[in-house]
């Protein structure tokens, strides 16, 4: 038969191809099964290939899905875990961790067109009001301060609780006069109403906050901006506390 298929063939110079048969393929090398039951044989054979390669496949998808979800649960894991780690358990806010990371890396990236503001705040008489009113109460106590500091603060902003009653708040992009605003209005809005507390019949009295404010200056290390506003936090203290003191004014005076 292949004589007759490769007759009438057209080479790409216009000749005829008279007996090409290399044009097409020789299946005499494939052994077809000479009998039915043997053709029947290599049909079951295949077939139960394919259904091992199938069953295989299968399996191999349910374990990437199971490597997929044991992946997703690793990461939510890993999250979680990160978030504990730079997370305040009492209040919510971020850690000292997380405070000292982030005060290096603005910091380190300040500068005079990108200015930043950091306010060191403590409470005033904290041990007072854990001496009357007891631990719980005062734990109470800080809990809304920080709920005060968080919903009064910018949002881009990170408040921590850097101490016992003491919260670190650092403004990147924040201006002096801006932030000494800011500042005020915590130091009034604490000291102007009692504090309803969970777990207490009545109202306490308001608590007050000294607060320390130092910009960032060119030089300045994470340590030493630290320092500056810990130096105007305990200059408003000694000037009768419930107020606020800038690291600026303080400098000048010296």
């Amino acid at each position: 038969m292949i004589g007759p298929l490769t007759e009438g063939l057209v080479g790409p110079n216009g000749q005829t191809l008279s007996g090409a048969a290399g044009l097409v393929p020789d299946l005499s090398c494939i052994a077809m099964p000479a009998r039915p039951e043997e053709l029947q044989r290599l049909l079951g054979a295949i077939s139960d290939e394919n259904r091992y390669l199938t069953a295989h496949v299968r399996r191999l998808e349910a374990e990437l899905r199971r490597s997929s979800a044991e992946l997703g649960k690793l990461r939510g894991e890993l999250r979680g875990a990160v978030h504990d780690a730079l997370t305040d358990p009492l209040t919510g806010l971020a850690n000292r961790r997380a405070f000292d990371l982030e005060l290096r890396a603005i910091a380190a990236s300040a500068s005079r067109s990108s200015p930043a503001q950091l306010m060191m705040a403590d409470v005033d008489h904290f041990k007072r009001v854990n001496d009357v009113h007891g631990h719980d109460i005062g734990d109470e106590v800080l809990r809304i301060i920080g709920e005060v500091l968080h919903g009064n603060v910018r949002r881009e902003s990170l408040i921590a609780r850097v101490g016992g009653d003491e919260f670190g708040i650092l403004l990147p992009g924040a201006r002096p006069h801006h932030t000494a605003g800011i500042a005020t209005r915590l130091c009034e809005l604490l000291a102007s109403r009692p504090l309803a507390v969970r777990g207490q019949p009545g109202d306490i009295e308001p608590v007050t906050l000294s607060i320390g404010v130092a910009g960032w200056r060119a030089g300045d290390s994470s340590a030493r901006w630290y320092a500056r506003a810990d130096a105007a936090l305990y200059d408003a203290k000694h000037r009768g506390r419930n107020r606020v003191s800038t690291a600026r004014l303080l400098e000048l005076k010296f």
